[in-house]
């Protein structure tokens, strides 16, 4: 089934070839602001340009918020002065505060000091804070409530503050200095007496987190509690701002996107965007560094290989079996860093736990090798009909199995011990150390057991 992007294309290339812009400019007014974004994602600079130009205001400010950051750089660098502010303006602050700090850094000056006074100097008490963290993330726009209110007070507050507030899910009950007291939820608020006192309804225990906690780790909290927002604040408490489920879930996706580039050696940042929008020669200058220091990580394989050289020459039959080996053993290791990271990630693995899980993946990789080795084992017997050769391809698939566990569990933990993201080092360094190591392992195991062929 063809995507609302899909959909959209032919009919949008149609009245750009016909010339038909009141068309187009319909056409494009009926659509949701993503599926717009990933059509002009898919256009040149020149188009990309032409077309964003016939957007009204408020879907080019949202459109805007949706596409690449390449191509909102390039929009914005396109545009007058007075009318990317007038754009920015339009946007929640959370999202025109991440697209000055990330898109548009260089002109954030600027194009703050063309904006709206009130508007931009909620933006910059957002850019006060660390990229990626709750502050950065939160917007300002809360519906907020006094304990002593009725629910009919209350419900009347909300309706003041719908065209405002981000959302009104989550009502926050704060003191006349802004501490938080308490949070109740819409729907218990439209189900109590209109003459219910807030105050003796509402929860007194309220998750929060604070303006520089890591946007990972809110994200985690709001998972964890199934909430749809979650206050930000300061250390006495005081209600700084509230972020929304909308937005953990970008975060979520962005820090899922950044782990699987990663786990395939590939650079962040730039890559992490539409495919189509990314510069060939960024790509490629972002892949290099890594295939380079892999390639000469590789090298250790030759190396093995050249100690041994003299043993695989003498039984030539050893080296059937060296892909089936360091194969088994780096899949053995990937899957034992996907699990450990994604423990990591999720909270439920820690530093602390180190012993525990290596005595875990230790046994589990003997088990699994126990079993594999059966299998690789009457493999090599029936190719070979050689014992001592089949008895050293089954006790090698133990040995690797065990110690690619082992490895896969201790590379990500250290790494997290040492400030270095997991997902960054762990899959190319466990693929190169089993190719390795494994290699090693199953020519050093061949010169002990098959004593009078070698």
């Amino acid at each position: 089934m063809a995507t609302p992007h899909e959909q959209l294309q032919p009919r949008v290339d149609e009245a750009i070839d016909a010339g038909e812009m009141a068309r187009l400019r319909q056409l494009l007014a009926d659509h949701h602001p993503a599926d717009v974004a990933d059509l002009l994602e898919r256009m040149d600079s020149v188009q990309q340009h032409r077309v964003f130009q016939m957007l009204d205001d408020e879907l080019a400010a949202s459109v805007l918020d949706e596409i690449g950051r390449d191509a909102t750089r390039d929009l914005l660098d396109k545009l007058p002065l007075d009318d990317a502010a007038l754009l920015l303006g339009r946007l929640p602050m959370d999202d025109a505060a991440e697209i000055l700090a990330e898109d548009v850094p260089e002109k954030q000056d600027v194009l703050l000091a063309a904006m709206e006074g009130d508007k931009a100097a909620g933006i910059q008490r957002l850019l006060r804070y660390p990229p990626d963290s709750a502050g950065h993330l939160m917007t300002e726009h809360y519906v907020a409530l006094r304990k002593d209110m009725t629910a009919t007070e209350a419900l009347a507050e909300v309706r003041r503050m719908d065209a405002i507030a981000e959302t009104v899910s989550e009502l926050y009950v704060l003191d006349d200095q802004g501490h938080m007291q308490g949070v109740i939820s819409l729907r218990e608020l439209i189900n109590l007496a209109p003459s219910a006192v807030i105050g003796d309804h509402m929860t007194t225990r309220v998750i929060s987190v604070q303006p520089e906690t890591d946007q990972e780790r809110v994200a985690h909290e709001v998972a964890q509690y199934d909430i749809l927002a979650i206050p930000v604040v300061d250390n006495g408490r005081r209600l700084l701002g509230i972020i929304t489920v909308d937005d953990i879930i970008d975060v979520l996706v962005e820090e899922n996107s950044e782990d699987i580039l990663r786990f395939g050696a590939v650079e962040s940042g730039s890559v992490d965007q539409p495919y189509f929008t990314v510069p060939l020669l960024r790509v490629l200058r972002n892949r290099f560094g890594w295939l380079l220091l892999l390639m000469v990580a590789d090298t250790l394989t030759g190396a093995v290989l050249r100690q041994f050289s003299t043993r695989l020459a003498a039984v030539v039959q050893l080296s059937f079996y060296i892909p089936l080996l360091i194969g088994t053993g780096g899949n053995t290791g990937a899957q034992t860093v996907s699990t450990i990271i994604r423990g990591l990630a999720i909270r439920d693995v820690h530093f602390s736990d180190l012993w525990r899980v290596l005595r875990r993946e230790l046994l589990g990789g003997l088990l699994l090798g126990l079993a594999l080795s059966l299998v690789a084992g009457t493999r090599a017997w029936l190719w070979d009909r050689d014992l001592q050769l089949a008895l050293v391809v089954g006790i090698s698939i133990i040995v690797i199995c065990t110690w690619s566990n082992v490895m896969g569990s201790l590379i990500p933990l250290l790494a997290s011990r040492l400030g270095i993201d997991p997902a960054v080092v762990s899959a190319p360094m466990i693929s190169t150390l089993v190719d390795s190591s494994g290699l090693f392992i199953y020519l050093s195991i061949a010169g002990l057991l098959l004593t009078g062929a070698i």
